[in-house]
């Protein structure tokens, strides 16, 4: 594999990283003890009222340490020692912080003590960064969250020269931009909703940038210029994105629940899957996966093993995080009468329990691939639906699920999606549709934030199972446009007397799209 990064981005990375490197002194007599600063900054992710996962990568052998507080001057220090770190795990490592105050600011610094020294209170502890924890169960407090995906994808990678002005008159350049705008909005948590790397995707120095939005040439720096196959490769996909340095400061200050789709493994990828195109020349894609899956854990703050998870914000929002990569049929058979699985059976009876037992406002599900969107072509279509109205392969097992909700009585559930890499707002109406045992619903979907812009096909308008419509959408002006053009993401903000409104950014902080709904 050739060098991820240039000798000159190198030695100005490693500038950095010693600048910004705590050294641990005396505490009260104690011997000194130097600790190292996370190569890659910190986050943290899969946050509850009294719990949260704190993820950073050491340098070296050593072992994972995070001092926090709830003053932002590191008064009452408290800290905790997590996990060695090694070549074993890419010197990544998380600790789940537990016995934390439900609502309540925290800060926190991370540091890696070296093998076999003392884990020392912190001398002069400076905060790496900061979150705050979701609120008791029962309170209705006002909440906002941000969705993005589909980053780094087509060879647009990290381009110091990309330039935006935004709204309010600043002006952000280089690397991923769209995160320096997400920022001042103050998310309580991010939801990354899949193709948060795209390791079947090379970045080379340079490519043309279409002539319908100026042309010229774009610069990728450093490049990336591989596509991954080996487990160090998928680890490296992660380290380019950790690189910028406006992704680290947005990681440092807004919690993450993080998915994957396809990218983060290939393109339309499922399990039993043979990929005979080069560079995989016959490598199932089963094997593939599970480097990618290592490589995810390992560079993502998550709680467990199990990709699909559920996770309340207190009375008001209860999200379902959505595995739909991992248990699915194949691709080539969505087209069929026969029950296709998209979630599998354990994963859609959980999903039904878990709505069931809800008793938040709002149910919120982020699934990654897109409801009546067709994605794919024939022998091919990835997503849910295949552009017929008849219900089905996959669109059976949404059929199932729908009509459990609406059985149920299970009320306000909202769908947010990705991966299309255009925006949109879609109604769906059984007075529509040909399946019609269900009550009506809003899929938000957003992007891409950082990849190529694409719109659907004319040869496939919204699949017409399940009465979709749009309400809102903006299609690219041809395939394959590179940011900043038609880059957005979508935030949504409830109210505490509960109702939710759905917004949809372009990169610039402009709202594009807006729509508030009551809880029934």
């Amino acid at each position: 594999m050739a060098k991820l990064f240039s000798r000159r981005t190198f030695l100005a990375l490693s500038t950095t990283l010693s600048a910004s490197a705590v050294l641990m002194g005396s505490w009260r007599g104690t011997a000194t003890v130097a600790a190292e600063a996370p190569s890659y900054g910190a986050q943290v992710g899969d946050v509850t009222p009294t719990r949260a996962v704190v993820w950073a990568r050491g340098q070296s052998d050593g072992r994972l340490v995070v001092d926090y507080s709830t003053s932002p001057r590191f008064e009452r220090v408290q800290t905790r020692r997590g996990p060695l770190v090694n070549a074993a795990t890419d010197y990544t490592g998380s600790l789940d912080l537990a016995g934390l105050q439900p609502g309540t600011e925290y800060y926190y610094q991370v540091r890696f003590v070296p093998t076999g020294k003392p884990v020392l209170p912190p001398a002069r502890p400076r905060a790496t960064g900061r979150f705050r924890t979701a609120p008791r169960a029962e309170n209705a407090a006002p909440l906002r969250f941000v969705w993005v995906a589909d980053m780094c994808g087509q060879g647009w990678g990290r381009n110091p020269e990309l330039e935006i002005a935004t709204v309010d008159g600043r002006t952000v350049k280089g690397g991923y931009v769209i995160f320096d705008v997400i920022r001042p909005l103050k998310p309580d948590f991010a939801i990354f909703c899949g193709d948060m790397v795209y390791s079947d995707n090379a970045c080379p120095p340079t490519q043309e940038i279409p002539a319908v939005v100026g042309g010229g040439t774009w610069i990728n720096d450093p490049p990336k210029d591989f596509v991954a196959v080996s487990l160090e490769e998928f680890r490296e996909n992660w380290k380019y994105n950790l690189g910028d340095e406006k992704f680290r400061a947005f990681l440092a200050q807004t919690p993450i629940y993080v998915q994957w789709d396809d990218h983060e493994v290939t393109n339309n990828w499922y399990p039993g899957e043979v990929l005979t195109a080069e560079p995989y020349n016959g490598i199932g894609a089963d094997a593939l996966a599970e480097r990618s899956r290592q490589a995810f854990f390992e560079y993502n703050p998550i709680r467990g093993e199990r990709i699909y998870r559920a996770y309340g914000w207190g009375k008001l929002m209860e999200m379902f995080l959505l595995d739909e990569r991992s248990f699915r049929g194949g691709n080539d058979r969505n087209t069929q009468p026969e029950l296709l699985a998209m979630l599998g059976p354990e994963q859609l009876q959980w999903l039904k329990e878990r709505l069931k037992a809800s008793r938040s406002t709002w149910k919120v599900i982020a699934t990654h691939d897109p409801l009546s969107i067709v994605t794919g072509g024939e022998g091919d279509y990835d997503a849910w639906s295949q552009n017929n109205s008849q219900v089905l392969g996959r669109e059976q097992e949404l059929a199932d699920l729908l009509k459990f909700i609406k059985d149920e009585d299970i009320r306000n559930v909202v769908w947010i999606t990705a991966d299309v890499h255009f925006p949109a707002a879609i109604h769906y109406d059984p007075a529509r549709a040909v399946y019609q045992d269900f009550n009506p619903f809003w899929e938000f979907v957003i992007g891409p934030i950082h990849a190529g812009a694409f719109g659907p096909s004319s040869d496939f308008p919204l699949d017409g199972s399940f009465g979709p419509r749009y309400e809102f959408n903006i299609f690219p002006a041809e395939a394959n446009l590179p940011p900043p053009n038609n880059q957005y993401f979508g935030a949504i903000d409830i109210d505490a007397r509960g109702a939710l409104t759905a917004r949809i950014y372009k990169i610039t902080g402009e709202v594009v799209y807006e729509k508030t709904l009551s809880p029934v």
